[in-house]
Formats: structure tokens, sequence, C-alpha cells
């Protein structure tokens, strides 16, 4: 009898396992994001660089505001010492689910959008509303139209915050794996560097500060190494300025020669760099030193896989 209860004990727990054992082969779903592992970041610069040069904020309190019955108007005098397409950004606090705003600056410029429900964190980084191109320098009017009263609870209006902006997107890696960075491409953290638009300039100009510079935001598709190029100009008696070419978490340097004018390009090759994530990467332009009255202009920088 004892045997027998052994026997039959025996069974159970050896059928239990096995059952257990299928079961979880059986009715526990697939990870279904198979072997994906950690997405690799792009490391930073080695230099430190300054991203809040060329913003500007609009504060509320250095507007005028004027109550509607069930919305709100702001206005202000913006003046820009230079011109370029600026990211316009709202910070305001709000308990409301949702409102629509729209700002208006100049005669060209209208952005329209949404603002949600705030929290302390939200209220201190802009809701950015689009891109403002300010065609020169001087006065433009701003103003802000809120779906509800805006200069108290549950809906405050803190200000305008303008950032600097690229004239266009990068284009990216071609088919043949070269980067092309143009100058409407990049964005200029500068009060007087800027994108020229003319048609025999085309460039990064009036380059006057050495704490300007211009960064290039760009998906690679291939990585690799690649050979760095930049095409720049500089005027005879404004040469010997340091510049520094960052490329992620690595630094390419060299001294601007004279080229025969601002705008007669000269093609330097600085070295090879790796680019070796999939993904996002950056370049950056970042002046050392100013040697006399101008630094130079850029045309483009250009990366070639290297053979």
């Amino acid at each position: 009898m004892k045997f027998t209860s052994l026997v039959i004990a025996t069974f159970i727990l050896t059928f239990s396992s096995s059952w257990s054992k299928e079961g979880a082969e059986t009715n526990v779903p697939p990870n279904p994001f198979g072997d994906v592992g950690e997405i690799e970041e792009i490391p930073d610069y080695a230099m430190e660089v300054d991203r809040t040069r060329g913003t500007f904020t609009l504060d509320a309190k250095d507007g005028e505001y004027q109550p509607g019955s069930h919305f709100g108007n702001w206005y202000w005098k913006l003046n820009v010492d230079r011109s370029g397409t600026y990211d316009v950004g709202l910070l305001y606090s709000s308990s409301r689910p949702k409102l629509g705003v729209q700002v208006k600056i100049g005669e060209s410029n209208t952005l329209k959008s949404y603002a949600a429900r705030t929290n302390e964190l939200g209220e201190k980084k802009p809701l950015i509303l689009g891109s403002a191109y300010l065609e020169k320098k001087g006065e433009y009017p701003v103003m802000l139209l809120t779906g509800d009263q805006s200069n108290a609870d549950p809906f405050e209006v803190k200000g305008i915050h303008f950032t600097p902006a690229p004239e266009s997107d990068a284009i990216g890696q071609s088919i043949d794996g070269t980067i092309n960075l143009e100058a409407k491409s990049a964005t200029t953290y500068a009060e007087n560097m800027r994108y020229e638009p003319k048609e025999e300039k085309n460039c990064l100009g009036f380059w006057n500060d050495e704490n300007d510079w211009a960064e290039w935001i760009f998906e690679v598709t291939a990585p690799g190494k690649f050979n760095v190029t930049v095409h720049y100009g500089c005027g005879n008696g404004n040469e010997g300025s340091e510049v520094a070419v960052l490329v992620n978490d690595q630094i390419l340097k060299f001294t601007v020669e004279d080229t025969g004018g601002f705008q007669n390009w000269k093609a330097v090759d600085l070295g090879t760099v790796d680019l070796g994530i999939a993904g996002e990467n950056k370049v950056a332009i970042v002046p050392q030193t100013k040697k006399a009255k101008g630094i130079m202009d850029i045309q483009q920088v250009v990366l070639t896989p290297a053979e």
C-alpha cells in the first residue's frame, strides 16, 4: 500500500512538473522586442558650447494685456539685432486640459497651436508653436491671442521665447555615403553671425564675434569613418583666427587663412572622424580666437566616407 502511494505521488509530481514546463512554453507570449539591446547614444561634444546664445524672451510683465469676454490679447514690441529664423515658444502655466493660442509676428508670421495642461516641470520649457523668419533687424509687433483669460489662474502667460533655428533641415547622408552640411541648414547660436541667403553669398557671414557658433544636426544611415572638409572664405588681413570643429565628441582644429575674399571659397581637409553610430549626429564650428575684424564666412562642411 505504501509502495503504491509512493508510485502515484511520484507520477503526479512528474506530470505536474512536465505540464508546468509545457504550459510555460506554450502559454507565455514571445518577447515582442526580440533581441533588441540598449540604444547607443551619440556622445556629446568634448568642448562646452553655449546654447543660450542668440536666444531671448518677451516677458509677460513687459507686454500689454487686454482681456476680452472669452479670450485674452497680448501685445509686445520686439527689437531684433539680426535677421534669421527662430523657433517661437510659449511660456505659460495652465490647469486647463487644452486651450487654443495664436501668435502673430510682423505681417508674415502667424503660428497656431493648442496649449495643454502643465506641471511645474513643463512650465519651464516653452511650447514650440513653430518657426518664424525675421527678414531684417529692427522692430516687429508681436501679438498673442489666447482662447481664455490668460493673466491669472487657471491659465497664465509667462512670455514668448525665441530660439535660433536653421533655415532648412540638413539633407542627411546621400546614397554614396557623403554628408553635405550647407550653411542654410545650420543653427546659428549667435548675436551677429547669421545665414546670408543672397545667391552670391549663400553662407554663414557676419562672423565677427568669437562667441558666435554654428551647429548642424543630421542623420547617419551608414556609419563609418569620414574625412572632414570645411569650405570657407576670408578676406585679406583677417586671417589667423583659431577655429575648432566639433564632431560629436571628436575635435579638429584649423587656423583661418587668407583665401582672397570672404566669398572666395577654399576647401580645407581637417582629418578623419569616426561616426560609428547610426541616427542623429552633430557637427559644430566654434571659434577659439579672433585675430582681426572678421573671422571667416562658411559655405559648407562636407563629410566624405574614408576609404
